[in-house]
């Protein structure tokens, strides 16, 4: 297992090193952006434009940390920012009556939706309600086979509401943490670890459920739950997982959440939907 973190460290450091990263995530989405927001016309390349740039500043800014730096979680929570605003724009381009009226499948992909939650979970993304009530909202019945990740999600969500959550066999392993949500403690945090153990064997291929930079080596899912505890205000023992020795587990943002450019622009869109 140390071995496979090793592996993930160096690969998010090389591709955060790699100038056509850089170029193409970063400055031609910067670029983007500023031709594009404004313009009704010009919706689509919005959302991609913010998706990317967002997905650069994570995964950058998340590598910082892992290196000792934490002033890299400004970068990361405003990555958080710009992806939350391109899923919502999405929607808001749908039109909330389209779903009103029947239509259960989300104008983005599960996946994306479920990171971005996490991840709002876990950094304390301010902005973050109406997406997690888009997810809260979705019907069991619409969730895939194999999309245990994502309806865990939903049910986090749940709990962060204030619902219970609905308990069933779909939910894989990820059924036992919430079985044992408010059992014996020390079954809670191996339940927690084993999840983990599975974030590793899912870092990798197309449609892995954290096949994305700034999830690789964040133990999100387990800061998300800790978050929602906190929430509720109820204990969160210790994790005892390689996930969470490593900087990303053990440090924490200090300071107030970061305004950018970027993300105020993207947010007055939103309000004018």
């Amino acid at each position: 297992m140390t071995d496979r973190i090793l592996s993930l460290r160096r690969q998010m450091q090389e591709w955060a090193a790699r100038p056509a990263n850089k170029k193409m995530l970063a400055q031609d989405q910067e670029a983007q952006l500023r031709e594009s927001l404004g313009d009704p016309l010009r919706r689509p390349q919005v959302y991609l434009a913010a998706w990317m740039l967002g997905t650069w500043k994570l995964g950058t800014g998340l590598g910082r940390v892992l290196e000792g730096d934490s002033d890299g979680f400004d970068d990361a929570r405003v990555g958080q920012a710009m992806r939350r605003c391109s899923l919502l724009l999405r929607e808001r381009h749908q039109g909330p009556g389209q779903r009103r009226a029947g239509a259960t499948k989300l104008p983005f992909s599960r996946l994306h939706g479920a990171w971005t939650a996490l991840l709002g979970l876990a950094l304390h993304d301010p902005g973050a309600d109406p997406l997690y009530g888009m997810l809260r909202d979705e019907p069991e019945s619409t969730f895939a086979e194999g999309e245990c990740m994502p309806l865990f999600v939903r049910e986090l969500l749940a709990l962060h509401a204030g619902q219970r959550p609905t308990l069933t066999p779909r939910l894989g392993p990820y059924q036992e943490v919430l079985m044992h949500w408010r059992g014996d403690g020390r079954v809670f945090a191996q339940r927690l670890a084993d999840l983990l153990d599975l974030h590793l064997e899912g870092t990798q291929g197309a449609g892995a459920p954290f096949d994305d930079m700034a999830c690789k080596l964040y133990p999100v899912e387990a800061l998300a739950v800790r978050a929602v505890r906190d929430w509720l205000e109820l204990p969160t023992p210790k994790i005892d997982h390689p996930l969470m020795h490593t900087n990303l587990g053990q440090m924490v943002p200090t300071r107030p959440w970061p305004q950018d450019e970027f993300v105020q622009r993207l947010e007055r869109e939103l309000q004018r939907r």
